[in-house]
């Protein structure tokens, strides 16, 4: 059984977009229109944590 990578793949990606939800919004390529692996963020979340 193979199951369809939920984030995207590709090499270079030429834009992307955002799809808000309750706490935070993910960003999707818009060529393949699948979430970027590592960019959740948070609403209020601060620039600089560190």
């Amino acid at each position: 059984m193979s199951k369809e990578c939920e984030f995207c793949m590709c090499q270079s990606n030429k834009g992307v977009h955002a799809v808000e939800g309750e706490f935070g919004y993910w960003l999707y390529c818009t060529e393949c229109d699948r979430k970027i692996e590592d960019e959740f963020h948070y609403y209020n979340e601060p620039d600089d944590i560190y």
